[in-house]
């Protein structure tokens, strides 16, 4: 169930990424700051999933 539940997490992720490159030339910073988000939105719950 957990494996189900981190492959769902994975669709954000794939989506944040894809905005962070299409933003890239265009604004860094905004592409920066979505790298960091996608980071953190799949790691968070990763840990507290798997170490609860």
């Amino acid at each position: 169930m957990k494996y189900i539940l981190i492959a769902l997490l994975l669709l954000p992720l794939f989506y944040l990424l894809s905005f962070a490159r299409y933003e890239w030339k265009k604004n860094k910073l905004s592409s920066i700051g979505s790298i960091i988000l996608a980071i953190i939105s799949i790691t968070f719950p990763t840990v507290f999933m798997f170490f609860r």
